[in-house]
C-alpha cells in the first residue's frame, strides 16, 4: 500500500499544479500580497487604514520638526509626547495590516488544502 503523500501527488491535476503556482508567487512578494488585499472584500478597509498611516506619519514628521525648532520646555514636552502618540499609532496600522496579509495567507493555505482533500477523496472514490 502507498503512503498518503503517494496519493496525494497522484490525485494532483494541472488545475491544483496552476493554484499552487500562483499561491507561491503570491508568497514569494510581500507587495503581492498586499496587491490581493486591495482587490479584496476589506479593500476599504486597506485603502482606510493606509490613507490614515500616512497622515499620521506626516504629522508625526511635523512633530518631529517643531520638537527641534522649539526653544520652550513646556512646547517640547508637548511635541515630544506627539511624535510618541503618532509613532505608536503609526506602527499599529502598519501591524494590523501585517497581520491582516499574514490571515489572507493562512487562508489561501487553507483553500488549498481543501482542494487537495477534495482531490484525494474523488480519486479514492474511484
Amino acid at each position: 500500500m502507498t503512503s498518503i503523500d503517494e496519493k496525494i501527488k497522484q490525485a494532483l491535476s494541472e488545475e491544483y499544479q496552476q493554484i499552487i503556482d500562483e499561491n507561491d508567487k503570491i508568497d514569494a512578494n510581500p507587495f503581492k500580497q498586499m496587491q490581493i488585499g486591495f482587490k479584496g472584500k476589506m479593500a476599504w478597509m486597506y485603502i482606510l487604514v493606509m490613507v490614515f498611516s500616512a497622515g499620521f506619519a506626516f504629522m508625526m514628521f511635523y512633530s518631529i520638526y517643531q520638537f527641534y525648532n522649539e526653544t520652550e520646555l513646556k512646547s517640547v514636552i508637548g511635541w515630544g509626547v506627539s511624535i510618541i502618540v503618532f509613532g505608536l499609532v503609526t506602527q499599529m496600522a502598519k501591524m494590523w495590516l501585517w497581520s491582516e496579509m499574514g490571515r489572507n495567507r493562512v487562508i489561501r493555505e487553507i483553500k488549498v488544502l481543501e482542494l487537495q482533500i477534495a482531490q484525494l477523496t474523488k480519486q479514492l472514490k474511484k
